[in-house]
């Protein structure tokens, strides 16, 4: 769960947002040639192998006729392929979904939960493991599912390939298709919080995804690994970002994973921590999402570019910080983003109408399709946390109080997770 949270001083605002890319299924169709290509974004990787397809259809178009025409059609082909890339991260729409926890000392039913999630038009939950009851609940609902490895289980599946997919047949198997399983978390914070089991992270995820692949499951079921923004430094301006780079053997091999399998970086964002941390540095209304004069919004000194909110330059820093190891085209996915409504008397801000102002600021943002001043228009999906408060858990007041309910299903405040007013 919230295991960390990111750390932000007045030169670390920042990091950024989704992209998400659809699959293509390209055919192009030759007298002589057939080409189909699923996934351009694998050949994208390998200059070399650009090449050596652009070349081979200029020959067999050049082969079959030399007219000027064939040769227009061929550059404006070509043109197409190499603007593909653009198009890939332009499509697609965001969501919203939400985390359900379970450190409650009067834990709803799954039925309950199932209720609650229907009543309140949910579409995407995250788990914070595989609970077998509540996934037969969300059997035949439609509900997108999002479960997790948790990190008391790392350790093990990381080592062996039998238990992870063992893990697999248990917790994914068993609930699919009735269950629509969309995604599966290995691990949560690791890098952060659980550094022995860093090591074996990757080891981990590509056990999970072998067991996927072995069971015909891999497109439809994405892997990745849940990161606290807190590895990425020097956050603000977002331009000059990077990822800690102790965790460079961890992040590099994981990073080409999530390139080579179409899936996405999991980040989790907490603009509530930044502001808490920043000792007055950052104004309240940046972290709410509400309108700042210009005179007011933070700027990238290198790029020009205008942050009007935390939110947007944390998810910016994380795009130019997998830019900095030459990671492109990696999709953004916020797993986890909220505001505590009530806190101690250390924790002033931490209100119900402050965490009504996040959170509905959030989903409009979200929804919206805004995106990041580095990429606007595209979104970026986010899971708001959490769905129920959760009063077992330790630390400050605050940290009992991100839900949206109280266990016995009342709201804490009005909140529309459709971003209907």
């Amino acid at each position: 769960k919230k295991a960390s949270h990111s750390c932000f001083s007045l030169l670390h605002l920042t990091h950024f947002h989704s992209l998400k890319r659809s699959k293509l299924s390209f055919h192009l169709l030759f007298p002589r040639t057939r080409l189909e290509i699923s996934d351009f974004s694998t050949l994208f990787q390998f200059p070399s192998l650009c090449a050596v397809f652009c070349c081979g259809f200029f020959f067999e178009f050049y082969s079959v006729s030399s007219s000027p025409f064939m040769f227009i059609t061929f550059m404006a082909v070509l043109l197409l392929f190499f603007m593909l890339p653009l198009s890939i991260s332009a499509s697609g729409d965001a969501f919203i979904g939400v985390n359900i926890g379970s450190d409650i000392s009067d834990m709803p039913g799954s039925t309950e939960i199932v209720s609650l999630l229907k009543a309140q038009s949910i579409q995407h939950v995250r788990l914070y493991d595989a609970d077998r009851a509540l996934l037969l609940a969300l059997a035949n609902t439609g509900i997108r599912v999002t479960v997790s490895v948790p990190n008391d289980q790392l350790l093990g599946i990381g080592q062996s390939n039998a238990t992870a997919a063992n893990w697999v047949t248990r917790n994914v198997i068993a609930h699919v298709p009735a269950t629509n399983i969309t995604a599966i978390c290995v691990g949560s914070e690791v890098l952060t919080t659980l550094s022995n089991a860093a090591p074996i992270l990757v080891s981990a995820i590509n056990f999970i995804h072998s067991a996927l692949v072995a069971a015909n499951l891999d497109q439809q079921i994405k892997i990745s690994s849940p990161h606290s923004s807190s590895i990425i430094l020097d956050s603000f301006p977002p331009s000059q970002a990077f990822f800690n780079r102790t965790w460079n053997p961890v992040m590099v091999p994981m990073l080409k994973f999530l390139q080579s399998t179409g899936s996405y970086l999991m980040l989790n964002v907490y603009p509530y921590y930044d502001y808490q941390q920043s000792n007055g540095v950052i104004p309240l209304d940046y972290a709410l999402f509400r309108p700042l004069p210009p005179n007011k919004e933070a700027v990238d000194s290198n790029t020009l570019l205008h942050y009007t909110n935390v939110f947007d330059a944390v998810v910016d820093a994380a795009y130019f910080a997998m830019s900095d190891l030459n990671f492109t085209n990696i999709p953004i996915m916020v797993t986890e983003s909220g505001w505590p409504s009530k806190g101690d008397s250390s924790e002033s801000d931490a209100t119900v109408d402050n965490a009504n102002t996040y959170n509905s600021n959030l989903i409009r943002h979200v929804l919206n399709n805004t995106g990041t001043p580095k990429h606007p228009g595209i979104a970026v999906s986010t899971y708001i946390y959490e769905l129920y408060n959760e009063d077992l858990r330790s630390g400050p007041v605050s940290e009992k109080n991100w839900g949206l309910f109280y266990a016995n299903g009342e709201p804490v405040y009005t909140l529309h997770l459709t971003g209907s007013t």
